[in-house]
């Protein structure tokens, strides 16, 4: 179970598999980041009001989502080369993006909570 980025960061080389090269790091970097606050926006879509509050919601997020986290974070690192894409065929193999950003089907596991004032 991945409860930190770095873990996040790990498995996303361990999925790449052979086609990660190191010159990747800060792209895998920001494909977590970007999968981790997806998450978090869906989660919390109010926001935050502090950076205490940002670090507390990224980590209740690692720990409730992991598992929607590590699918956003692969969809988007195999989607490298191929934005924008509807239909994508090699190598006998086609492959189909629903929209430009991450399919709603990803994130609907996530309950959006709001905290009244």
């Amino acid at each position: 179970m991945a409860t930190t980025r770095e873990e996040l960061i790990q498995l996303l080389i361990a999925y790449a598999g052979s086609d990660y090269k190191e010159s990747q790091a800060n792209l895998v970097a920001s494909i977590v980041d970007g999968a981790i606050e997806e998450v978090r926006n869906r989660r919390y879509p109010h926001g935050y009001f502090t950076e205490e509050k940002r670090v507390e919601q990224n980590g209740m997020v690692l720990l409730r989502y992991e598992s929607v986290i590590q699918r956003v974070m692969e969809y988007h690192y195999d989607k490298i080369g191929k934005e924008g894409a509807t239909t994508f065929y090699e190598a006998g193999q086609t492959t189909s993006f629903e929209a430009g950003g991450t399919p709603e089907s990803f994130l609907a596991p996530i309950t959006p909570l709001a905290t009244l004032v």
